[in-house]
């Protein structure tokens, strides 16, 4: 049986813990996140499937995040859960780009609008990848192939969002707008109870200055 406050607790556990996606992490941008909610018959996950900035690993990579009742393994990151569905290489000064791939496929640099604001953040290469993610979005993400083996057997699809009120240190999930109504979808498996959040804060811009 699926009941609303321990759906509600294990995310808020799961979230202090550093098991969900913290949007203001010191070491990963996240760029362009995507959120997805299946269940089966006594278990549920939350699939975080996003667009991220990662300068201490490929730097523009998709990574994958899941949480709940049905995970398969253990959360961490060295579970094979991230993807490098595009690269962004610099000169040697860090001022000019000098090619960009996505998916094997190159992209002129020239049809991105790129906005760097250094008061934000630093890196030329992350205002390149939000301009590339703007224009390049679904093919950025993770795939439906690259995601399917963090989704067990028998479970059911019920709603892929790219907009909502994710958690903060001062925010748990039981207390954003989001979270609760996700529980309630999941409860009854009927995803026409979701209604677009008023305040949704998943664009980058919502997560700067760090």
């Amino acid at each position: 049986m699926f009941d609303k406050r321990s759906i509600l607790n294990f995310l808020d556990n799961a979230f202090e813990q550093g098991e969900m996606p913290c949007f203001g992490n010191m070491n990963i941008d996240y760029v362009s996140p995507r959120l997805s909610v299946y269940r089966n018959q006594d278990k549920w996950l939350l699939l975080f499937n996003s667009i991220v900035w990662w300068p201490a690993a490929e730097g523009l990579m998709a990574m994958v995040e899941t949480v709940g009742t049905g995970v398969i393994g253990k959360q961490g990151f060295d579970d094979d859960r991230t993807f490098a569905p595009g690269r962004i290489e610099m000169n040697d000064t860090q001022d000019r780009i000098l090619s960009i791939t996505v998916r094997g496929e190159a992209v002129d640099p020239s049809v991105l609008t790129i906005q760097p604001n250094y008061d934000l953040q630093a890196d030329y290469e992350f205002w390149a990848a939000v301009a590339l993610a703007e224009k390049y979005k679904e093919r950025l993400l993770a795939s439906e192939a690259e995601i399917a083996r963090f989704i067990p057997l028998g479970f059911k699809h019920l709603l892929t969002i790219d907009e909502w009120d994710h958690p903060d240190w001062d925010t748990p999930p039981s207390r954003t707008a989001t979270f609760p109504a996700l529980a309630d979808i999941l409860i009854t498996a009927d995803p026409s109870l979701w209604k677009p959040v008023a305040a949704p804060n998943t664009h980058w811009s919502h997560w700067y200055p760090k």
